[in-house]
């Protein structure tokens, strides 16, 4: 999640972009750290579940593997690449052992390349069944390693700026600034994080903890940093299938869903469904972001074969507006599961996800 993206300062931010981008780009490293640089969040959330919570490990036994790229406010400056962010995920269940094994990386890329940060996380789950078939439990931990890093060079602070000139004199000297520049400008650490789900045929409801060890992620002198660490972020994931179709016609599914994240001040819910009939999904979510009425999402995706391909595009409600450009997703999904097994009648609520 990151609530710099979504305050309404971050309007102000906007309408004033062109005239005093440098100087914003600046000050929103300091915000960042004082925000303690939380964590990204997709809309299709559904598609790289292990982004959210580790006990998603393993709903096939059959290898999957998703892909996805979000751009945000593409529009701003004409600037396409301002806030991008790209996900990779591998899992797949085991029965003999009753876990599942995963692999999640992940890249965000915030102020067009001036903070940066790459993580990498090895997922393991296991499945218990309970009391009555098609019931089950299962946990799941993370073990995770990132790199977060800015450019420096690339700021501009407010004692550069001239009321008359900017940032740059008349001769083409860039103003000198007061500001300290960090001792470093990386920080690599260790990231943890576990997580629980209960599923039956037709419901589930998964909670996790993310950032369970509270690593430092923070560039600044310590002196200067209040930051305890990375707050821990909680997560609610729950929804279901509802199966509208009699055996032997067109298979319709509708999937409600609800997320709920909260990190430190922040939070964030997302609710809505997706409209499964036959190869063909189509999804509706309302985001709302503290204070803020954040965005209306719609999502349509086309399973093909061993194939999944998904857009959404998120229609800007708050201050921000859409003149930014929304938000757009592309996802890519391959489940190697044989097409004669899936047509079978399963004994989960995870067609969503598949």
């Amino acid at each position: 999640m990151k609530s710099k993206r979504h305050t309404s300062l971050e309007s102000t931010i906007v309408q004033n972009f062109n005239k005093y981008k440098p100087f914003l780009l600046g000050l929103m490293f300091f915000w960042a750290s004082g925000s303690y640089a939380q964590d990204p969040v997709f809309s299709q959330f559904f598609l790289s579940p292990l982004h959210n919570n580790p006990a998603f490990c393993g709903l096939d036994e059959a290898p999957r593997f998703s892909l996805q790229y979000r751009n945000q406010w593409p529009a701003i400056e004409g600037n396409f690449n301002t806030y991008t962010t790209t996900a990779f995920s591998y899992d797949q269940f085991f029965g003999k052992w009753k876990s599942g094994i995963g692999a999640h990386l992940l890249a965000d890329n915030s102020g067009d390349g001036i903070l940066r940060s790459y993580k990498a996380t090895a997922v393991y789950g296991y499945q218990a069944p309970l009391y009555k078939k098609g019931y089950y439990i299962k946990g799941g931990l993370e073990f995770g390693l990132a790199h977060y890093s800015l450019d420096w060079d690339r700021f501009i602070f407010g004692d550069q700026i001239d009321p008359e000139y900017g940032p740059v004199s008349p001769g083409g000297t860039p103003y000198p600034s007061a500001e300290l520049e960090p001792s470093q400008k990386g920080r690599t650490y260790i990231d943890v994080g576990a997580g629980i789900l209960y599923y039956t045929p037709v419901f589930y409801l998964g909670i996790s903890c993310k950032h369970i060890n509270t690593p430092d992620n923070s560039l600044l002198d310590q002196s200067l940093n209040p930051n305890d660490g990375l707050p821990v972020r909680w997560t609610i994931l729950t929804g279901g299938d509802i199966r509208l179709s009699r055996a032997g016609k067109t298979p319709q599914v509708f999937s409600p869903t609800l997320l709920y994240a909260l990190q430190s001040s922040f939070w964030q819910l997302n609710i809505g469904g997706i409209y499964q009939i036959s190869s063909l999904q189509l999804g509706l979510f309302y985001r709302q972001s503290r204070q803020n009425s954040d965005a209306l999402i719609t999502m349509l995706g086309l399973k093909k074969g061993i194939y999944r391909f998904s857009y959404s595009f998120d229609y800007t409600l708050s201050d921000l507006g859409i003149s930014q450009g929304g938000s757009h997703e592309i996802g890519i999904g391959i489940n190697l599961a044989p097409i004669r097994q899936r047509s079978k009648v399963r004994t989960d609520c995870f067609d969503a996800f598949r």
